[in-house]
Protein backbone atom coordinates (compact mmCIF):
# COMPACT_ATOMS: atom_id res chain seq x y z
CA UNK A 1 0.00 0.00 0.00
CA UNK A 2 1.43 3.38 -0.96
CA UNK A 3 1.90 6.10 1.62
CA UNK A 4 -0.93 8.34 0.44
CA UNK A 5 -3.53 5.55 0.62
CA UNK A 6 -2.39 4.51 4.09
CA UNK A 7 -2.54 8.10 5.34
CA UNK A 8 -6.03 8.52 3.87
CA UNK A 9 -7.26 5.37 5.61
CA UNK A 10 -5.97 6.65 8.93
CA UNK A 11 -7.46 10.11 8.37
CA UNK A 12 -10.87 8.65 7.47
CA UNK A 13 -10.75 6.51 10.58
CA UNK A 14 -10.03 9.62 12.66
CA UNK A 15 -13.22 11.20 11.32
CA UNK A 16 -15.38 8.15 12.05
CA UNK A 17 -13.96 7.51 15.52
CA UNK A 18 -14.11 11.18 16.53
CA UNK A 19 -17.76 11.44 15.48
CA UNK A 20 -18.62 8.29 17.43
CA UNK A 21 -16.61 9.40 20.48
CA UNK A 22 -18.26 12.81 20.73
CA UNK A 23 -21.76 11.37 20.20
CA UNK A 24 -21.33 8.58 22.76
CA UNK A 25 -19.77 10.84 25.38
CA UNK A 26 -22.53 13.43 25.00
CA UNK A 27 -25.06 10.63 25.41
CA UNK A 28 -23.24 9.38 28.51
CA UNK A 29 -23.17 12.86 30.03
CA UNK A 30 -26.94 13.10 29.52
CA UNK A 31 -27.39 9.72 31.23
CA UNK A 32 -25.15 10.74 34.12
CA UNK A 33 -27.01 14.03 34.55
CA UNK A 34 -30.51 12.59 34.45
CA UNK A 35 -30.35 8.91 35.43
CA UNK A 36 -27.63 8.60 38.06
CA UNK A 37 -28.68 7.00 41.37
CA UNK A 38 -28.15 9.13 44.46
CA UNK A 39 -25.65 6.59 45.77
CA UNK A 40 -23.17 7.68 43.07
CA UNK A 41 -22.57 10.96 44.91
CA UNK A 42 -19.55 12.87 43.54
CA UNK A 43 -18.56 9.95 41.34
CA UNK A 44 -20.94 11.13 38.65
CA UNK A 45 -19.04 14.41 38.37
CA UNK A 46 -15.78 12.51 37.99
CA UNK A 47 -17.32 10.41 35.22
CA UNK A 48 -18.59 13.54 33.51
CA UNK A 49 -15.09 15.00 33.73
CA UNK A 50 -13.69 11.94 31.96
CA UNK A 51 -16.29 12.24 29.19
CA UNK A 52 -15.63 15.95 28.72
CA UNK A 53 -11.91 15.34 28.46
CA UNK A 54 -12.43 12.50 26.00
CA UNK A 55 -14.40 14.88 23.78
CA UNK A 56 -11.54 17.37 24.03
CA UNK A 57 -9.06 14.62 23.10
CA UNK A 58 -11.20 13.61 20.11
CA UNK A 59 -11.38 17.23 18.96
CA UNK A 60 -7.60 17.56 19.08
CA UNK A 61 -7.32 14.18 17.37
CA UNK A 62 -9.36 15.27 14.36
CA UNK A 63 -7.47 18.57 14.06
CA UNK A 64 -4.03 17.00 14.36
CA UNK A 65 -4.95 13.74 12.58
CA UNK A 66 -1.75 12.16 13.95
CA UNK A 67 0.12 9.30 12.37
CA UNK A 68 2.08 6.96 14.62
CA UNK A 69 5.06 5.46 12.82
CA UNK A 70 8.23 3.55 13.58
CA UNK A 71 11.59 4.19 11.91
CA UNK A 72 14.10 1.73 13.34
CA UNK A 73 15.16 3.46 16.61
CA UNK A 74 12.65 6.32 16.29
CA UNK A 75 9.01 6.18 17.38
CA UNK A 76 7.26 9.17 15.88
CA UNK A 77 3.86 10.83 16.25
CA UNK A 78 3.67 13.10 13.23
CA UNK A 79 1.24 15.63 11.87
CA UNK A 80 0.99 16.79 8.28
CA UNK A 81 1.14 20.57 8.54
CA UNK A 82 -0.31 21.57 5.17
CA UNK A 83 -1.10 25.28 5.07
CA UNK A 84 -1.50 25.55 8.85
CA UNK A 85 1.06 27.31 11.09
CA UNK A 86 3.79 24.82 11.93
CA UNK A 87 4.42 26.13 15.49
CA UNK A 88 0.71 25.78 16.30
CA UNK A 89 0.57 22.23 14.96
CA UNK A 90 3.64 21.33 16.99
CA UNK A 91 1.90 22.58 20.15
CA UNK A 92 -1.25 20.63 19.29
CA UNK A 93 0.73 17.47 18.58
CA UNK A 94 2.42 17.77 21.97
CA UNK A 95 -0.98 18.42 23.57
CA UNK A 96 -2.32 15.28 21.92
CA UNK A 97 0.53 13.26 23.44
CA UNK A 98 0.13 14.96 26.82
CA UNK A 99 -3.48 13.81 26.94
CA UNK A 100 -2.24 10.28 27.63
CA UNK A 101 -0.87 11.47 30.96
CA UNK A 102 -4.19 13.10 31.83
CA UNK A 103 -6.12 9.92 31.11
CA UNK A 104 -3.88 7.80 33.32
CA UNK A 105 -4.10 10.29 36.17
CA UNK A 106 -7.90 10.46 35.91
CA UNK A 107 -8.35 6.70 36.04
CA UNK A 108 -5.95 6.43 38.98
CA UNK A 109 -8.06 8.96 40.89
CA UNK A 110 -11.27 7.11 40.03
CA UNK A 111 -9.88 3.92 41.54
CA UNK A 112 -8.80 5.73 44.69
CA UNK A 113 -12.25 7.29 44.98
CA UNK A 114 -14.04 3.96 44.52
CA UNK A 115 -12.00 2.43 47.33
CA UNK A 116 -12.67 5.33 49.69
CA UNK A 117 -16.40 5.08 49.03
CA UNK A 118 -16.84 1.34 49.46
CA UNK A 119 -14.59 1.25 52.54
CA UNK A 120 -16.18 4.29 54.17
CA UNK A 121 -12.81 6.02 54.37
CA UNK A 122 -13.20 9.63 55.62
CA UNK A 123 -10.69 10.74 52.98
CA UNK A 124 -13.52 10.53 50.47
CA UNK A 125 -14.23 14.14 51.40
CA UNK A 126 -11.23 15.12 49.27
CA UNK A 127 -13.25 14.14 46.20
CA UNK A 128 -16.16 16.44 47.00
CA UNK A 129 -16.97 20.12 46.72
CA UNK A 130 -14.07 22.49 46.12
CA UNK A 131 -11.55 19.68 46.65
CA UNK A 132 -12.25 18.64 43.06
CA UNK A 133 -10.33 21.71 41.85
CA UNK A 134 -6.86 20.59 43.06
CA UNK A 135 -7.59 17.09 41.76
CA UNK A 136 -8.34 18.54 38.34
CA UNK A 137 -5.12 20.56 38.50
CA UNK A 138 -3.18 17.39 39.32
CA UNK A 139 -4.61 15.69 36.24
CA UNK A 140 -3.72 18.68 34.08
CA UNK A 141 -0.24 18.80 35.60
CA UNK A 142 0.44 15.21 34.54
CA UNK A 143 -0.69 16.06 31.03
CA UNK A 144 1.34 19.27 30.98
CA UNK A 145 4.53 17.51 32.05
CA UNK A 146 4.01 14.82 29.40
CA UNK A 147 3.30 17.45 26.72
CA UNK A 148 6.31 19.55 27.76
CA UNK A 149 8.57 16.51 27.51
CA UNK A 150 7.23 15.86 24.03
CA UNK A 151 7.67 19.46 22.96
CA UNK A 152 11.12 20.20 24.37
CA UNK A 153 12.87 16.81 24.48
CA UNK A 154 11.17 14.87 21.67
CA UNK A 155 10.70 17.73 19.23
CA UNK A 156 11.97 18.02 15.63
CA UNK A 157 15.72 18.10 15.05
CA UNK A 158 18.09 17.98 12.10
CA UNK A 159 19.40 14.59 13.22
CA UNK A 160 15.94 13.03 13.22
CA UNK A 161 15.02 14.73 9.93
CA UNK A 162 18.07 13.19 8.28
CA UNK A 163 17.46 9.81 9.89
CA UNK A 164 13.83 9.44 8.77
CA UNK A 165 13.92 11.30 5.44
CA UNK A 166 14.25 8.32 3.07
CA UNK A 167 11.85 6.00 4.90
CA UNK A 168 9.38 8.83 5.46
CA UNK A 169 9.07 9.47 1.74
CA UNK A 170 9.12 5.79 0.80
CA UNK A 171 6.45 4.68 3.29
CA UNK A 172 4.26 7.76 3.73
CA UNK A 173 5.09 9.96 0.74
CA UNK A 174 6.13 12.85 2.97
CA UNK A 175 9.17 15.04 3.58
CA UNK A 176 10.33 16.31 6.99
CA UNK A 177 9.58 19.86 5.82
CA UNK A 178 5.88 18.93 5.45
CA UNK A 179 5.40 17.66 8.98
CA UNK A 180 5.91 18.36 12.65
CA UNK A 181 6.34 15.60 15.17
CA UNK A 182 7.04 14.24 18.61
CA UNK A 183 9.72 11.57 18.29
CA UNK A 184 11.73 9.81 20.98
CA UNK A 185 15.06 8.89 19.35
CA UNK A 186 16.96 6.50 21.59
CA UNK A 187 20.32 6.51 19.80
CA UNK A 188 22.54 9.07 18.09
CA UNK A 189 25.60 8.66 15.90
CA UNK A 190 28.64 10.56 17.19
CA UNK A 191 31.49 12.02 15.14
CA UNK A 192 33.34 8.71 15.23
CA UNK A 193 30.35 6.97 13.67
CA UNK A 194 29.51 5.16 16.90
CA UNK A 195 26.01 4.65 18.25
CA UNK A 196 25.52 6.43 21.58
CA UNK A 197 22.57 7.02 23.89
CA UNK A 198 20.48 10.11 23.28
CA UNK A 199 20.32 11.41 26.84
CA UNK A 200 17.62 13.96 26.07
CA UNK A 201 15.43 11.08 25.01
CA UNK A 202 16.41 8.95 28.01
CA UNK A 203 15.62 11.78 30.43
CA UNK A 204 12.32 12.44 28.71
CA UNK A 205 11.33 8.78 28.78
CA UNK A 206 12.23 8.68 32.47
CA UNK A 207 9.69 11.44 33.11
CA UNK A 208 7.03 9.71 31.03
CA UNK A 209 7.69 6.36 32.72
CA UNK A 210 7.42 8.01 36.14
CA UNK A 211 3.89 9.19 35.31
CA UNK A 212 2.95 5.82 33.82
CA UNK A 213 4.36 3.75 36.68
CA UNK A 214 2.89 5.97 39.40
CA UNK A 215 -0.61 6.03 37.94
CA UNK A 216 -0.63 2.32 37.07
CA UNK A 217 0.55 1.55 40.62
CA UNK A 218 -2.44 3.44 42.05
CA UNK A 219 -4.81 1.75 39.60
CA UNK A 220 -3.71 -1.76 40.57
CA UNK A 221 -3.18 -1.02 44.25
CA UNK A 222 -6.59 0.50 44.86
CA UNK A 223 -8.29 -1.78 42.36
CA UNK A 224 -7.17 -4.83 44.34
CA UNK A 225 -8.14 -3.18 47.63
CA UNK A 226 -11.58 -2.35 46.30
CA UNK A 227 -12.12 -5.86 44.98
CA UNK A 228 -11.18 -7.40 48.32
CA UNK A 229 -13.44 -5.04 50.22
CA UNK A 230 -16.34 -5.77 47.89
CA UNK A 231 -15.91 -9.46 48.68
CA UNK A 232 -16.24 -8.62 52.36
CA UNK A 233 -19.28 -6.37 52.16
CA UNK A 234 -21.29 -9.06 50.41
CA UNK A 235 -21.41 -10.70 53.84
CA UNK A 236 -22.24 -7.46 55.67
CA UNK A 237 -25.89 -7.54 56.84
CA UNK A 238 -25.88 -3.79 57.55
CA UNK A 239 -25.55 -2.83 53.88
CA UNK A 240 -28.61 -3.02 51.68
CA UNK A 241 -28.63 -5.26 48.65
CA UNK A 242 -29.23 -2.24 46.43
CA UNK A 243 -26.13 -0.46 47.76
CA UNK A 244 -23.96 -3.56 47.35
CA UNK A 245 -25.16 -4.05 43.79
CA UNK A 246 -24.48 -0.43 42.88
CA UNK A 247 -20.95 -0.49 44.29
CA UNK A 248 -20.15 -3.67 42.36
CA UNK A 249 -21.53 -2.22 39.13
CA UNK A 250 -19.48 0.95 39.50
CA UNK A 251 -16.33 -1.01 40.27
CA UNK A 252 -16.67 -3.45 37.37
CA UNK A 253 -17.51 -0.61 34.99
CA UNK A 254 -14.39 1.23 36.14
CA UNK A 255 -12.19 -1.86 35.69
CA UNK A 256 -13.38 -2.32 32.12
CA UNK A 257 -13.20 1.41 31.41
CA UNK A 258 -9.63 1.63 32.72
CA UNK A 259 -8.63 -1.42 30.69
CA UNK A 260 -9.51 0.38 27.46
CA UNK A 261 -6.72 3.02 27.63
CA UNK A 262 -4.25 0.48 28.96
CA UNK A 263 -4.93 -1.83 26.01
CA UNK A 264 -5.40 0.81 23.30
CA UNK A 265 -2.95 3.49 24.46
CA UNK A 266 -0.19 2.20 26.69
CA UNK A 267 0.32 -1.35 25.48
CA UNK A 268 0.69 -0.47 21.76
CA UNK A 269 3.02 2.45 22.51
CA UNK A 270 5.16 0.42 24.89
CA UNK A 271 5.42 -2.26 22.21
CA UNK A 272 6.68 0.33 19.73
CA UNK A 273 9.26 1.58 22.22
CA UNK A 274 10.55 -1.95 22.78
CA UNK A 275 10.96 -2.48 19.04
CA UNK A 276 12.72 0.89 18.77
CA UNK A 277 15.17 -0.04 21.52
CA UNK A 278 15.89 -3.25 19.61
CA UNK A 279 16.34 -1.27 16.37
CA UNK A 280 13.52 -3.16 14.64
CA UNK A 281 11.85 -1.23 11.83
CA UNK A 282 8.07 -1.66 11.79
CA UNK A 283 7.16 0.91 9.15
CA UNK A 284 3.49 1.08 8.19
CA UNK A 285 2.56 -1.67 10.65
CA UNK A 286 3.00 0.89 13.42
CA UNK A 287 0.04 2.78 11.94
CA UNK A 288 -2.22 0.25 13.65
CA UNK A 289 -1.42 2.18 16.82
CA UNK A 290 -2.93 5.28 15.22
CA UNK A 291 -6.21 3.43 14.72
CA UNK A 292 -6.16 1.92 18.22
CA UNK A 293 -5.52 5.28 19.91
CA UNK A 294 -8.20 6.99 17.84
CA UNK A 295 -10.67 4.24 18.75
CA UNK A 296 -10.13 4.62 22.49
CA UNK A 297 -12.46 7.58 23.28
CA UNK A 298 -15.24 5.96 21.23
CA UNK A 299 -15.07 2.67 23.15
CA UNK A 300 -14.36 4.04 26.62
CA UNK A 301 -17.93 5.25 27.42
CA UNK A 302 -19.49 1.87 26.59
CA UNK A 303 -18.61 0.03 29.83
CA UNK A 304 -20.21 2.77 31.92
CA UNK A 305 -23.29 2.87 29.70
CA UNK A 306 -23.95 -0.86 29.71
CA UNK A 307 -22.62 -2.06 33.07
CA UNK A 308 -24.41 0.45 35.32
CA UNK A 309 -27.96 -0.82 35.58
CA UNK A 310 -29.70 2.58 35.72
CA UNK A 311 -28.15 3.61 32.40
CA UNK A 312 -28.68 0.22 30.79
CA UNK A 313 -32.37 0.15 31.71
CA UNK A 314 -32.80 3.65 30.30
CA UNK A 315 -31.44 2.50 26.95
CA UNK A 316 -33.57 -0.64 26.96
CA UNK A 317 -36.61 1.45 27.82
CA UNK A 318 -35.96 3.79 24.90
CA UNK A 319 -35.50 0.85 22.54
CA UNK A 320 -38.74 -0.72 23.75
CA UNK A 321 -40.69 2.48 23.12
CA UNK A 322 -39.22 2.75 19.65
CA UNK A 323 -40.46 -0.65 18.62
CA UNK A 324 -43.31 -0.57 16.18
CA UNK A 325 -46.25 -2.50 17.51
CA UNK A 326 -47.21 -5.29 15.10
CA UNK A 327 -50.38 -4.61 13.26
CA UNK A 328 -53.21 -6.92 14.34
CA UNK A 329 -55.03 -8.73 11.61
CA UNK A 330 -58.54 -7.38 11.05
CA UNK A 331 -61.30 -9.69 12.20
CA UNK A 332 -63.88 -10.41 9.53
CA UNK A 333 -67.34 -9.30 10.48
CA UNK A 334 -69.82 -12.01 9.40
CA UNK A 335 -73.52 -11.15 9.57
CA UNK A 336 -75.45 -13.15 12.16
CA UNK A 337 -78.04 -14.20 9.59
CA UNK A 338 -75.40 -15.92 7.52
CA UNK A 339 -73.98 -17.68 10.59
CA UNK A 340 -77.43 -18.95 11.50
CA UNK A 341 -78.10 -20.21 8.00
CA UNK A 342 -74.76 -21.97 7.88
CA UNK A 343 -75.43 -23.58 11.23
CA UNK A 344 -78.79 -24.91 10.03
CA UNK A 345 -77.37 -26.48 6.89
Amino acid sequence: MNGFEWRKIQHDFHIVSTTAAIALNIFLIILISTRSPKTMRSYKYLLMGVSIFEMFFSSVDIIVSPIVHSFHTVVIVLTVVGDRPKPLMRVLTSTYCGSFGCFLAMFAMLFVYRYYVVSGNPKVKYFESWYLAPLALTVLLCGFIWAAIGYFLFGPSEEIDAFIRLDLYKELGLHPENITYVAPHFYLINEAGEKVWNWNCINGMSGVCTIVNTTVFFIFQYGIRTYRFLQQITKNPNMSEKARTMQKQLFYALVIQASVPLLLLQLPLMTLFVFALLNIHLGQIAGIDTIAISLFPALDPLPTIFVIKAYRLTILGCLTKCRVAPLSRPTSQVPNAILVSVANM
